[in-house]
């Protein structure tokens, strides 16, 4: 399982990471990389992670037999839109993307007899951000959610799979709308309580130097509130029903822990709090350097 030509469109931590780790497994032949940012993507070249770059999408995709969306998600839309006039027939255009519902649905009607679309989201990533971030390791036993529809071509959807399973990942296959559903609990609201627990403590800092006294509970809580702001607020607003959802449930709990502090429930709040601790040491082991996934 081979690509001639790779477009990486946004090579930063997941997409440079990929060019890297199917460079050194000979899985692609040329890396093209898409973006902004000069300096990056010079340093990309420097690096070895990419071949080439431009800043036009429409001109980086031309030949290419496979592209990646590694951009926001918010993007993906115009850029699809982009470069649709531009791909090769037989092109397999997937991203990395954390919200998969209405983007997949949206990006297959466009690309509908032009490319093949699939969408997958790596689970696997990092709070940090930018070419000098990414690390062809981050995929090693990592999972991967693919997410075909009716409409997903077979062969697009087994090469993109075989893909993901040839740079390290364990993959599954989920219907978007259920991947949804499932990392707005697990991801996306997790984000949302470090970002909001960032910006309380810093409303309560009132001169006291909080930060300079924050240990390792803090540090750890809230390491994913310094992720990538326009990455997020696209996450958040492409799936904004489901993590609103979640967020009610969190407030709900929060609430329930605030009470019974006020009012000296200590019975009651060892209890809950136990109960809790049992549940969080039941999760499987899954922690790995890489960090958050995106």
């Amino acid at each position: 399982m081979r690509f001639r030509r790779m477009t990486v469109i946004g090579v930063g931590l997941v997409g440079g990471s990929l060019a890297r780790a199917m460079k050194d497994r000979g899985l692609v032949d040329e890396v093209v990389g898409v973006g902004r940012g000069e300096a990056n993507l010079k340093r990309a070249v420097e690096m070895g992670v990419i071949d080439e770059f431009t800043h036009d999408p429409a001109e980086g995709v031309r030949g290419a037999t496979l592209v990646v969306l590694a951009t926001p998600v918010g993007t993906f839309e115009p850029i699809a839109r982009e470069i649709r006039p531009h791909l090769q027939a037989e092109a397999i255009v997937t991203d990395v993307g954390s919200v998969k519902g209405g983007v997949v649905h949206a990006l297959e009607d466009l690309l509908e007899g032009s490319a093949a679309f699939v969408g997958s989201h790596p689970i696997a990533g990092g709070e940090k951000s930018g070419v000098e971030a990414s690390d062809p390791s981050i995929f090693d036993g990592a999972r991967c959610v693919l997410t075909p529809t009716p409409q997903t071509r077979g062969f697009a959807i087994d090469r993109v799979e075989a893909l993901w399973q040839a740079v390290g990942c364990r993959t599954v296959r989920l219907d978007p709308d259920v991947h949804d559903k499932i990392f707005a609990a697990v991801s996306h609201l997790p984000h949302a309580v470090a970002f909001a627990l960032v910006a309380a403590v810093e409303r309560m800092d009132g001169g006291l130097d909080l930060k300079n006294f924050s240990g390792g509970g803090y540090r750890d809580a809230t390491r994913i509130g310094a992720s990538p702001a326009d990455v997020w607020r696209d996450i958040f607003l492409l799936n904004r029903e489901h993590t609103a959802s979640a967020l009610r449930v969190f407030e709900e709990e929060i609430a329930a822990i605030r009470r019974e502090i006020e009012e000296g429930r200590g019975e009651e709040l060892e209890a809950r709090l136990s109960r809790i601790s049992q549940v969080r040491r039941a999760l499987p082991n899954t922690e790995r350097k890489a960090g958050s996934e995106k």
